[in-house]
C-alpha cells in the first residue's frame, strides 16, 4: 500500500499574495485618486464661492445687467481656474446647459425670478479629474461641478452707533437741530441776530391757503396750504414760519426729495413752539435747489395770529384779513396763488430746507439691562441694545403712524420690548437735557459718555479736546474727513455721493451716528411711528455754510450747567460710507439700497 503524499500548497500563498497585492495596489489607487478628486472638489467649491461673492455686488440683478453679471462671474471663474477646469464665458453660463457651469438668479425664497432678483447661484463648470492609478481597475477619471448661492441683504447701521433720536425723512441730510425745552422757550437762528429777521431772496414760487389763528398756548391744525410753481430743479421744500418781530423763526417739514409742480402741504399741527409768541406770524415756502443749495421764500405769505386766551378766535382767518389770497412778503408784490388742485401730495411729507429748529425728536427704546429711566442715557452713550429695521411699505402707501383704529397696522412691530427686528418707534415730544448730559458727557452706569475721549480723541489736524463739564472730549469737525474736493454741500446731496468723498475713518470718530427716519414732519408725533430709513449724521455745529475754522465753539453740544441746551448734527447720504461687512442686515429692499452680500449656500 502506497503511503499518501501531503499536499503542496507552497503555490496557493503566491496566488493569494498576488491577488492580494492587487487589491491592495487598487485601494492605494482608489485612496490616490479619489483624495485627488476630493481635493479638487475644493478647489472647484472655493472657484464657486469665490466668483458668487465677487460677483455678487452687482446683485440684484435686473433684466438689464443680467449679462453683465453673468460676466462678471465668468471672469472670477477664468480667474480662480483650478487644474483641469475649462475657460468659460459670461455667455456660457446663462446658457442652460449646466455642463459648461450655469447661473440662475431667483428670489430669496428660491423661487424663478426675471428681474430685481437678489439670489445668485454659480455652478462652477467641470473640473475633469483624470486618475492616474485606477485604471488598473476600469476608472479613468471622473468630472467635478459645486455650486455656490449668494443673496443680496440690505445693510443696517451697527447698534453702538444709533443713537435715541429721530429725524422727519426729509430732514435727513444736512444741518438739524433739537433743543431740549419742548418748544416753549424759541431758539434764535444761528448765528444770534442783531436786527430783524430779513425774508430774503425771494423765488417765484408762492404758498397759498387760509390763514390760522390760535390761541395763546394752544395747538391749530393746518390744512389747505400749497405751494405752487415749485420750480424742476427744487431739491427740498419746507415751511418757515418767521416770528412777529422777525428775530427768529420755526421750520415744519414738507415734502420729499425733489417736488416740483404744485405740492400740497400735508395736514400738521402748529402748537407752542409758534403760540408761545403772540402776534402775527407769516408762514413762507422755502425752497432749496439742488446742486448749490440756493434757498429761495415764497413770494407770497400765509398769515398765522396768535392771540391771548381772552381775545376770541377769529373761526376763518384773522379779522381784516382775507383768507384767499396770501399776503405778500416783504418787498413782494401780493399775487393770485396758483391753483392747488392739479396734483396729489406727495406720500411721505418731509423736507426740512434751510436752517432747522427742533426738527427732531427723542427716541423712547427699552433697554434689557436697566429701566425706563436710565435706559435714554445709556442709549446715548452706548447706542441701542438691539436692532431696529425699517418697514416695509412695499405692499401699502406710507403712514405717519403704526396705530390705526385703536389696533397696530398690518406688519407693525413697535419698540415696546428690547427685541430685533422692532419697525415703530416710540418718540417724545421734547428732548431730557439732564439724561442726555449724562449720556454724551459725564457717562452713566459706569460706562463714559459717548463724546468721553476715551471711546476716542480729536484726530482733526490743529483741533484738541474741548472740556464740557469738567470732562474731555472729542473735538472733531465732519469737515476735516472730507476727501477729494468735496464739501459738506457735495455729501448732503441725494445723487452723485460716493465713497471716494469721505475718509472711512469717520466712522471712528465717536461723533458718528445713526438716526432713524420717520414720516412725522414735526417733533411733536407722540405715538408708535414706522421707520423709514437709517440716516448718516456727525454731532457738529458745521453746515454747508459755517465750517471749518468757523464752527461755533460748542461744537454740535451746547450745554446749560449739567444739561443739553442743545444738540445739533450734520446728516448726510449714506453712499458716502463703505458698506460695512459685520453690519447687521435686513432682506434687501431697494429703497434701503447697500446691498450686503453674503454667502448662504
Amino acid at each position: 500500500m502506497t503511503p499518501r503524499r501531503e499536499r503542496d500548497e507552497s503555490g496557493a500563498v503566491a496566488v493569494i499574495a498576488a491577488v492580494t497585492l492587487v487589491l491592495l495596489v487598487g485601494c492605494a489607487a482608489l485612496a490616490f485618486d479619489l483624495g485627488n478628486a476630493w481635493a479638487r472638489a475644493r478647489a472647484v467649491q472655493l472657484q464657486a464661492d469665490v466668483s458668487a461673492m465677487s460677483a455678487g455686488h452687482l446683485l440684484p440683478m435686473t433684466s438689464a445687467n443680467r449679462g453683465s453679471v453673468a460676466a462678471e462671474v465668468a471672469t472670477y471663474l477664468n480667474r480662480n481656474q483650478p487644474s483641469g477646469s475649462p475657460t468659460v464665458s459670461g455667455a456660457d453660463l446663462v446658457d442652460g446647459d449646466t455642463t459648461d457651469g450655469e447661473v440662475t438668479f431667483t428670489h430669496a425664497d428660491g423661487t424663478s425670478c426675471a428681474d430685481q432678483c437678489v439670489q445668485m447661484s454659480v455652478l462652477a463648470p467641470p473640473a475633469v479629474v483624470d486618475f492616474a492609478f485606477a485604471g488598473v481597475l476600469g476608472f479613468d477619471g471622473t468630472d467635478v461641478q459645486r455650486r455656490a448661492t449668494v443673496r443680496a441683504f440690505s445693510e443696517l447701521p451697527p447698534t453702538e452707533d444709533v443713537i435715541p433720536l429721530w429725524l422727519p425723512s426729509g430732514c435727513g441730510y444736512g444741518a438739524v437741530d433739537g433743543d431740549t425745552t419742548q418748544g416753549l422757550s424759541l431758539l434764535p437762528p444761528t448765528p444770534t441776530p442783531t436786527t430783524p429777521f430779513t425774508v430774503s431772496p425771494i423765488g417765484s414760487h408762492t404758498l397759498s391757503g387760509p390763514a390760522k389763528a390760535v390761541a395763546r398756548g394752544g395747538q391749530v391744525s393746518v390744512t389747505g396750504w400749497s405751494i405752487g410753481s415749485v420750480p424742476n430743479n427744487t431739491r427740498k421744500a419746507s415751511l418757515r414760519l418767521v416770528a412777529p418781530d422777525g428775530s427768529f423763526f420755526v421750520d415744519y417739514a414738507v415734502s420729499e426729495s425733489r417736488p416740483s409742480g404744485t405740492l400740497t402741504v400735508p395736514t400738521f399741527q402748529i402748537g407752542p413752539e409758534v403760540s408761545s409768541t403772540s402776534g402775527t406770524w407769516r408762514a413762507y415756502g422755502l425752497l432749496e435747489a439742488n446742486g448749490n443749495g440756493r434757498l429761495e421764500y415764497s413770494r407770497t405769505s400765509v398769515e398765522v395770529v396768535v392771540s391771548a386766551p381772552v381775545t376770541p378766535s377769529p373761526s376763518a382767518s384773522p379779522s381784516a384779513r382775507p383768507s384767499a389770497a396770501p399776503s405778500p412778503s416783504p418787498g413782494a408784490t401780493a399775487t393770485t396763488p396758483a391753483p392747488s388742485a392739479s396734483t396729489s401730495p406727495t406720500s411721505v411729507p418731509v423736507g426740512c430746507a434751510g436752517q432747522d429748529r427742533g426738527n427732531f425728536g427723542q427716541l423712547l427704546s427699552p433697554r434689557k439691562d436697566v429701566g425706563a429711566k436710565q435706559s435714554l442715557a445709556l442709549n446715548m452713550a452706548l447706542g441701542l441694545d438691539h436692532v431696529l429695521v425699517p418697514f416695509d411699505f412695499t405692499a401699502r402707501t406710507p403712514t405717519k403712524s403704526c396705530t390705526a383704529g385703536g389696533g397696530l397696522i398690518s406688519g407693525a412691530v413697535p419698540d415696546s420690548v428690547s427685541r430685533d427686528g422692532n419697525n415703530c418707534i416710540e418718540g417724545d415730544t421734547g428732548n431730557d437735557g439732564p439724561r442726555l448730559f449724562d449720556g454724551l458727557v459725564t457717562g452713566t452706569g459706569g460706562h463714559p459718555g459717548r463724546l468721553d475721549v476715551v471711546n476716542g480723541p480729536t484726530t482733526c489736524a490743529g483741533r484738541s479736546d474741548r472740556v464740557v463739564g469738567g470732562r474731555a472730549v472729542n473735538n472733531d469737525l465732519l469737515s476735516c474727513f472730507l476727501r477729494g474736493g468735496a464739501s459738506l454741500a457735495t455729501i448732503s446731496q441725494d445723487s452723485g455721493v460716493t465713497t471716494d468723498m469721505l475718509d472711512a475713518r469717520v466712522l471712528d470718530s465717536p461723533r458718528f451716528v445713526w438716526l432713524p427716519l420717520v414720516v412725522a414732519t414735526d417733533r411733536a408725533q407722540k405715538d408708535f411711528q414706522p421707520i423709514l430709513d437709517f440716516v448718516p449724521a456727525f454731532i457738529t455745529s458745521e453746515t454747508t455754510t459755517v465750517n471749518g475754522a468757523s464752527t461755533p465753539a460748542e461744537n454740535g453740544v451746547e450745554v446749560n450747567g449739567n444739561s443739553v441746551k442743545v444738540i445739533r448734527l450734520f446728516a448726510f447720504n449714506k453712499d458716502a460710507l463703505p458698506v460695512a461687512e459685520r453690519s447687521p442686515t435686513t432682506s434687501y429692499r431697494p429703497e434701503l439700497g447697500r446691498p450686503l452680500v453674503r454667502l448662504v449656500g
